[in-house]
């Protein structure tokens, strides 16, 4: 499955409303994707979202309850993204804000709504 996100009917987000064009697209690929970090598996999913956004590389979001939470702690960073809104991130270990998620994403962006994405160049391998 692929999607394309479009600008909100209500009110689009800031990013969406300035450059209605920006393309975001989300897949649903049927395999597994797999985050470890130290030989320890952070996430594991088949019901992962591959985000593509411009030219950045794809991000993986895994579903929150297929994420080893419990080897996380918050963390007192965030940011923002027009187009997504506000990212809050996840310690894991020693490894400080490893992963983020939007936890009140935009409208356009609600697909993704909790679910955690990792740093995958600090990850033992590429999820992708």
């Amino acid at each position: 499955m692929e999607t394309e996100v479009t600008p909100g009917a209500a009110e689009p987000s800031p990013g969406f409303a300035k450059n209605p064009d920006y393309r975001i697209v989300l897949e649903s690929p049927d395999r597994e994707f797999v985050a470890t970090l130290q030989d320890k598996v952070l996430a594991r999913s088949r019901r992962a979202i591959i985000l593509r956004e411009g030219d950045y590389p794809p991000v993986v979001y895994f579903p929150p309850e297929d994420v080893r939470l419990d080897l996380a702690t918050m963390s007192d960073k965030d940011t923002y993204c027009p187009y997504k809104g506000m990212a809050s991130y996840w310690n894991f270990g020693i490894e400080n804000n490893l992963a983020w998620s939007y936890e009140d994403p935009f409208e356009e962006m609600l697909d993704i709504k909790g679910y955690v994405s990792f740093y995958m160049d600090r990850l033992d391998d590429p999820v992708i």
